[in-house]
This record gives structure tokens, sequence and C-alpha cells, in this order.
């Protein structure tokens, strides 16, 4: 008897070898799997902003008004991460393992009458933006609005100026 093409004996003895194989890619010595020591630099990257309830429009992040480097270092994307529409680019954060930080300034921006409008505009088709720290999304909106009251409507819009970063980790 033959197993896809080849003698009966020989593919008894090349299973277990080929299930091996295949189970390789389960372990903890799997690619991407990152090990932190103290003090070691976190990347945090920015990715892809877009209107919430339209996922598959999604532009990169520094396309919007806000604080980016002057030169901007993209990541290596795989096949999955370019066909979900990820622009992954280093950040500005500086974060560092088991080390907590107090609030810092990112930087200061003087926002011209057409980005303040860009970002109206964002806030109120209800953008929200990914950004990535060790392979795991972290999602928010650019700012938020209020809308209150029947007759006399009144519609109020507001951008997060700041971001909190609360992260844990499990071992290293």
């Amino acid at each position: 008897m033959t197993v896809l093409g080849y003698p009966r004996s020989w593919s008894c003895h090349c299973l277990p070898v080929l299930i091996l194989l295949l189970g390789i890619g389960h372990g903890p010595w799997v690619e991407g799997v990152t090990h932190y020591k103290p003090g070691d630099p976190v990347i945090l990257y920015v990715n892809k902003v877009g209107p919430y309830h339209n996922p598959q429009e999604t532009y990169h992040y520094y396309q919007l008004p806000v604080c980016c480097p002057e030169k901007i270092r993209h990541k290596s994307l795989s096949l999955g991460e370019v066909l979900d529409g990820d622009r992954m680019a280093e950040s500005l954060y500086e974060i560092r393992f088991r080390e907590n930080v107090e609030k810092r300034i990112l930087c200061h921006m003087q926002l011209s009458s057409a980005q303040v409008e860009q970002l109206r505009q964002a806030i109120e088709e209800l953008y929200y933006f990914e950004f990535v720290v060790d392979d795991l999304p972290i999602r928010g909106f650019v700012g938020y609005m209020e809308e209150s009251g029947f007759l006399p409507h009144s519609h109020k819009i507001g951008l997060w100026t700041h971001l909190d970063f609360h992260l844990e980790f499990h071992g290293d």
C-alpha cells in the first residue's frame, strides 16, 4: 500500500518527524515572542486611524495633525498586516520595561485652522486610532462628542490632548 505515492513503510517512519516539525511553531521559541529585561525599550507603534463605522477605510495615523518624529521609521509588516491595512511606524513615546513614568509632554503644537478643521471632521466621523505595543493593539477615539437636547440641539466636540498608558506585564 502507498500513502501519498510513497511506500507505507516510508510514510510510517517519517510521519512522526513531520508532526514534530509542524509542532515546532507552537513552543516558547516561536519567532515574534519578545523577552525584555528591566529598562529595555518597548516600542509603541502608531498604526492606523479611520471611521469607527467603516473599519475598511483607514489612513496612516501621521496623516492627522499630531505629534510625529522628524523622520518616520516604518515597521516591516507581514502580508497579513498589509492586507489588514496596517501602517505601523515608530512613535515618539518612550517606554521602558518595568519602569513607571510620570506624565510628560510629547510635543507642543500650534495648529492652523485647516488642521483644526481636519481634527474636527475626524472627531465628528468618530475616528478611532490604533497603536501597537508588543504586537497587541491599543485602540481609542481621536476625540469625543457631546450632543444634548432636542430643541435647541447643542453639539460640542473635544480633542483628547493627552493619553495615559497603563501597561502591565507577565514575567519577561
